[in-house]
């Protein structure tokens, strides 16, 4: 059984072993303290909350925090007793959690995380040395939508996404009008295409800040092929942006997109007939995007690390987990949900989760950072033929490790 320790050396004890969830008895006296985004991810807190108190008879408070702040947010009130205990917060931010020293190691179950999540969702929570950090909640990706008055069926390659577009003539950029747009510019997209012939961004499943493959041949390639589609898309990335590309889309001057799950209703809403599928392959290789994983975390300063390992254990148990599709509809990562009928035969979800399962997570460390604004850069200035492809990523490449070399 783990004691109560200090943050330092529970993890310590916890670094090479997980125990059953069956096996750990709440602290008595226990009180948890929640934080979650508004919406409905708090309602299923909430629910999660009571049958958690129901079980265990241990109170669950809940408190409205965006997810994107929790981390921050635990640093200033983690020390001085007024956080959380558990949070819920992007994959991403484990980097920064676990350097500040905010959040603690998985030590219930993480067996089965290992055996029966998805395996994007299982390497989000994996730290450098297989450990893990947190318990995954849903998965998120971006896929292709299409125009079905345009393209019925969806498309299979880019390489026929052109063919098409030159034989119904479409493009026709003095008309705002596109056979395919994405935000150039936004390395959360521009990653798929670097990756798309062997790049990376951080090596080690995204934790070796020393392993940097953004300017290896493949990323170049990468970048070569992705300007082959310049043909059918924007000439300046800073002509579009998101609001842009959505209204364009909705007036039928864009056949196919990259966009994420957010876009769905505000589509459907509008009364859009589109579909979505996996992202075509691009010179017949498969474009795998980035994915974000939205996961709980135990906070190292809890008073009650027993119960709180023991309610985040408890929320994303495939009971829980499926009651959180229906009231949210973000997809859970377990591989037994996603099989589900309901969540298979659904034709705006089954394409992203397919995407989710070869895409690459978001990398958590906190040097990521680091990463975006010269990356970024470097596929503006390529975009805009300002640069060749090798030159602009050994450019950015060069000021991301300046970067991290000032910050060690």
């Amino acid at each position: 059984m783990i004691k109560m320790l200090s943050k330092v050396a529970l993890g310590l004890a916890v670094a090479s072993s997980f125990i059953y969830a069956e096996e750990v008895k709440p602290e008595a006296g226990a009180k948890l303290k929640v934080w979650e985004s508004e919406g409905p991810e708090l309602k299923w807190i909430e629910y999660v909350g009571a049958e958690f108190n129901k079980k265990y008879g241990i109170k669950i408070e809940t408190e409205t925090v965006a997810m994107t702040e929790t981390v921050q947010r635990l640093e200033q009130d983690g020390p001085v007793g007024t956080g959380a205990d558990v949070i819920v917060m992007p994959h991403d931010r484990i980097g920064s959690g676990i350097t500040s020293g905010v959040i603690m190691p998985n030590y219930i179950s993480g067996e089965r995380i290992n055996t029966e999540f998805l395996v994007s969702a299982k390497n989000a929570v994996s730290w450098m040395d297989g450990q893990l950090y947190g318990f995954p909640l849903s998965i998120e990706t971006y896929v292709m939508f299409y125009n079905k008055d345009l393209l019925p069926n969806g498309i299979t390659t880019f390489e026929n996404l052109k063919a098409w577009d030159k034989e119904n003539k479409f493009t026709d950029k003095k008309q705002n009008k596109f056979g395919f747009v994405w935000e150039v510019i936004n390395l959360y997209y521009g990653q798929a295409f670097l990756a798309n012939q062997g790049g990376y961004l951080i090596g080690k499943n995204g934790t070796d800040k020393n392993d940097i493959g953004a300017n290896n041949e493949g990323a170049v390639k990468g970048l070569v092929d992705m300007m082959s589609l310049k043909e059918i898309s924007i000439n300046n990335p800073g002509d579009i942006n998101y609001d842009s590309m959505m209204g364009l889309f909705r007036d039928g001057k864009i056949a196919t997109m990259l966009n994420g799950p957010w876009a769905i209703e505000g589509l459907r809403k509008a009364g859009v007939n589109f579909g979505i599928q996996k992202i075509p392959t691009l010179n017949g290789k498969a474009l795998n995007p980035f994915s974000g994983i939205r996961i709980l975390a135990v906070s190292s300063y809890t008073k009650y690390p027993k119960a709180s390992q023991l309610f985040a254990d408890f929320a994303t148990s495939d009971e829980m987990l499926k009651k959180r599709y229906e009231m949210t509809k973000q997809i859970p990562p377990t591989k037994s949900i996603t099989q589900l009928k309901e969540i298979s035969s659904n034709e705006f979800v089954n394409p992203i989760l397919e995407q989710a399962m070869t895409s690459t997570p978001m990398p958590s460390i906190s040097e990521m950072g680091l990463f975006w604004d010269p990356l970024s850069s470097a596929l503006n200035d390529v975009y805009l033929e300002k640069a060749e492809p090798k030159e602009a990523l050994d450019k950015a490449v060069k000021v991301i490790k300046d970067q991290i070399s000032l910050q060690n």
